[in-house]
């Protein structure tokens, strides 16, 4: 499945975001807090992220094994706090651990991040969570 106008942050940005981001994602006419803006996909195996960095004006791809997943959740935590989104508690991000050699690393997503009535910021999180879990479960993307 494929979901466009897809926004992700690394955990790094997140926590190196500065006023001008916080500003952005507080203000109406602006998406909420992210780095990268493209469109995810998540197929039998992986999930990959195409699109390109906002900050640095160039391509970005990121590929994901199933497999290599360690954690899916759809919430606020304590580095993505509902303060950093306007639109909480009803836009959540989609939080991804996952293991890439001996690191593990964390991006949060909306993923076909839109507008519902014109104002109140939603995207499609559930509906990739449910389908991470799924294949998953499946065998397809097993947590070792």
């Amino acid at each position: 499945m494929k979901w466009g106008n897809s926004l992700l942050a690394f955990e790094e940005d997140v926590k190196t975001r500065g006023l001008l981001d916080w500003i952005k994602a507080h203000t109406s006419g602006f998406k909420p807090l992210h780095r990268y803006e493209g469109v995810l996909e998540v197929k039998e195996g992986e999930l990959i992220f195409s699109g390109r960095d906002v900050k640095k004006a160039r391509g970005f791809r990121l590929k994901i094994p199933l497999k290599d997943i360690a954690d899916v959740y759809l919430g606020f935590d304590d580095v993505f706090r509902g303060r950093e989104e306007r639109a909480w508690p009803w836009n959540k991000p989609l939080r991804i651990r996952y293991r890439t050699g001996s690191r593990v690393k964390t991006v949060y997503l909306f993923a076909e991040f839109r507008r519902k009535f014109g104002i109140i910021r939603t995207s499609s999180n559930r509906e990739v969570l449910e389908t991470i879990e799924r294949l998953r479960r499946k065998g397809s993307g097993t947590v070792r």
